[in-house]
């Protein structure tokens, strides 16, 4: 039986070998010699240069050639039309690419400074948004119960492949998140959920459970909480004088 770390490279392969076949057919095959309606790319760039563009943007965005280029009902391509929004899209980003790292990066006292590229931000995803923000989106649009089903469907097909964050930071920014906004039923289940999926033992992510119980009103949980952190850290000072608060009389 595969490992989840084994399944996981698994999927990201069979997705990246997908991606390979389908953005060089038949795009490829039909990709022109000469090009028209160039107006970021130099006039004068050659076939391989654009080719080799194309698919880095189709692998940093894991989308394939429809996806910014028309598409006729006889499966072939109209490269030059700019029907799609998302080719003035890519345009604009393309321009804002090289504004940065021309104007800022290029002025940084670096001899070698990293440039941004196009997967810097988009890490194989069309929208480049954080799984902290498409949780919250969903927590608020779904509900906390189509959040929670939300992180396991994305876990299932993503994780291992980094185009989404599963480390602990992000769901427990995302119950300090919930737990400013007064949302504590919401916390727990996030934190309860992190817990169950991921197993931390990190002071930072009990600390979160903890305060998210304590929220909820389920003091008795919220000192298991403080207990199971100073059993693995006995050295947390604060966990330790907040179950001493805790189990003094009321």
């Amino acid at each position: 039986m595969l490992t989840n770390s084994l399944l996981a490279n698994a999927k990201s392969f069979l997705r990246l070998l997908a991606l390979l076949f389908l953005s060089v057919s038949p795009a490829a095959a039909q990709f022109p010699d000469k090009f028209t309606n160039l107006k970021v790319f130099p006039k004068d760039i050659s076939k391989a240069e654009l080719m080799a563009n194309m698919r880095r943007f189709s692998f940093a965005l894991g989308v394939r050639c429809q996806h910014c280029h028309v598409q006729t009902p006889d499966n072939k391509f109209d490269f030059p039309a700019d029907d799609k929004e998302p080719k003035k899209t890519a345009r604009a980003m393309l321009q804002m690419v090289a504004a940065i790292n021309h104007d800022y990066v290029g002025k940084l006292p670096k001899t070698s400074p990293i440039q941004v590229e196009c997967v810097t931000c988009h890490h194989g995803l069309s929208q480049p948004r954080t799984l902290n923000a498409v949780l919250a989106e969903a927590i608020e649009k779904q509900g906390i119960d189509g959040a929670v089903k939300l992180y396991h469907d994305l876990r299932e097909e993503y994780y291992g492949s980094g185009e989404y964050d599963f480390s602990e930071k992000t769901l427990n920014q995302l119950t300090e998140s919930l737990l400013a906004n007064n949302k504590p039923k919401e916390a727990v289940a996030i934190m309860e959920m992190h817990f169950a999926s991921n197993h931390p033992n990190t002071v930072w992510s009990y600390h979160m459970l903890a305060q998210a119980h304590r929220a909820a009103g389920d003091l008795e949980k919220t000192k298991d909480d403080f207990r199971e952190v100073l059993e693995l850290h006995p050295d947390d000072s604060w966990a330790k004088e907040q179950l001493e608060a805790l189990s003094k009389p009321q």
